[in-house]
């Protein structure tokens, strides 16, 4: 009985937690395993693309990796914002991790009115996406690619 628990105890451990809560109170829907989600670091930079919907919270922390920082945490979970239909997130809280974990609060949201891309030139979009698939994280025009 002592081995189940500490074999769960280290699963949990390794795989790091996250939730997502939605904000209309609808059930959570599963996630599309080609979603790439967009990250901005604030509300007033994602809203400069336009009028935002706001659909759900994600958060989640670093735990599972070894490096405990806040561009880790984002990576881990951004994706969990295609579960209530979002491609975009804004960071709305961090927390660095020099000697624990790193946490991140986003609120996922959907552009109002738009049925395309948000504002964003073609060119950096493919950049974008090309720092996406590479692992990275685009915030702020740049790829940001942890080196672990």
């Amino acid at each position: 009985m002592i081995r189940k628990t500490v074999m769960a105890s280290l699963l949990l451990a390794l795989t790091g937690c996250s939730t997502v809560e939605m904000l209309d109170s609808s059930p959570v829907k599963t996630a599309a395993n080609d979603c790439n989600v967009i990250v901005y670091q604030t509300l007033k930079q994602a809203e400069k693309n336009g009028q935002i919907e706001e659909l759900c919270i994600v958060t989640g922390t670093s735990s599972g990796s070894f490096s405990h920082t806040v561009a880790t945490a984002v990576e881990k979970h951004k994706s969990k914002a295609c579960q209530c239909g979002a491609t975009n997130v804004y960071i709305q809280s961090r927390t660095d991790g020099d000697l624990g974990l790193a946490n991140v609060t986003m609120v996922a949201f959907r552009y109002a009115g738009k049925k395309t891309e948000p504002g964003i030139g073609s060119e950096t979009l493919k950049r974008a996406r090309l720092c996406q698939t590479k692992g990275g994280v685009w915030v702020n025009d740049v790829c940001q690619i942890p080196l672990d």
